[in-house]
């Protein structure tokens, strides 16, 4: 069996969850995608049933907890009766950004990093932080100083646009990739996650990277190839669900038939959520 793993990197609340409970429940199924589990294929479902569980009955479901470290290990193959192995590492979406914010990369990351042959990035638009800067502060505006003697600086307060890029960076260095040359593996997937939430406020997923994270843009073209980088809008649920009032439309119907993905220069809905890890993949 071909050796290929994903990385998926999601902060707290961008979706990781959900996705995962969305992905893995429809190639357990064979449902609108590309890859499907094999006969026997995934180790241990257990840890998603609670999200499944949720979905079917049209809730939303809970937060990782902080503490969680566990991996789901699925055997699938493609179409063509390509074979391959997706690791899933599920984890709190706070350890992801500590270690920008500690400096320091955990011993249970460097394993999945370096062993990756695709990292999956997931970004939540509606949660982004960016701060003002010269290029956007209102020209009437006099800068307000301090008389304060000591300067203080809150190393937590990241602007995402240079944050996502430090990640990028740690996990590049820890996977013992040299950026003097473009990047061929492990391949990128930018995702642009609950993309429903945009309701039609930007028209691509290319679109959005460029214009609200360009630093972000700029960096990932000049680290990757071309053909070894792309970006993604993704809504798992298609819809917000709640944690107590069920979405009866969705318990009725099924989560197999919500949620979808956009390409990088397109509009068009595409159901397979499969279809960024599949490119991933190569398959």
């Amino acid at each position: 069996m071909k050796n290929a793993n994903v990385l998926v990197l999601g902060g707290s609340g961008t979706g990781k969850t959900h996705y995962a409970g969305q992905l893995l429940g429809r190639m357990r199924h064979n449902r609108n995608g590309r890859l499907r589990v094999r006969p026997g294929g995934v180790d241990d479902l257990s840890k998603l049933e609670e999200v499944l569980a949720c979905l079917e009955e049209g809730q939303a479901a809970g937060h990782t907890p902080g503490e969680t470290w566990t991996g789901i290990r699925c055997e699938l193959e493609s179409d063509d009766g390509t074979a391959v192995v997706l690791e899933w590492p599920e984890y709190a979406g706070e350890r992801l950004f500590a270690i920008v914010d500690h400096r320091t990369m955990p011993d249970e990351w460097r394993g999945p990093v370096r062993s990756a042959s695709g990292w999956l990035l997931l970004i939540r638009p509606s949660s982004l932080k960016l701060y003002e800067d010269l290029l956007v502060r209102p020209t009437n505006i006099e800068p307000q100083h301090s008389d304060s003697p000591t300067a203080i600086v809150n190393g937590a307060g990241w602007d995402d646009r240079a944050r996502y890029v430090e990640l990028l960076q740690m996990f590049l260095f820890a996977a013992g990739q040299s950026t003097y040359e473009p990047a061929e593996v492990p391949r990128l997937a930018v995702v642009f996650s609950c993309w429903d939430e945009l309701n039609g406020d930007v028209s691509t997923p290319e679109q959005l990277l460029a214009d609200r994270l360009p630093l972000l843009n700029a960096f990932i073209r000049s680290t990757w190839r071309d053909q070894a980088w792309s970006v993604w809008g993704l809504s798992s649920l298609g819809r917000p669900l709640r944690n107590q009032k069920p979405d009866e439309d969705f318990r009725t119907q099924g989560p197999e038939n919500f949620g979808y993905v956009l390409r990088a220069n397109e509009v068009t809905q595409d159901q397979d959520l499969t279809s960024s890890v599949a490119w991933l993949l190569g398959v």
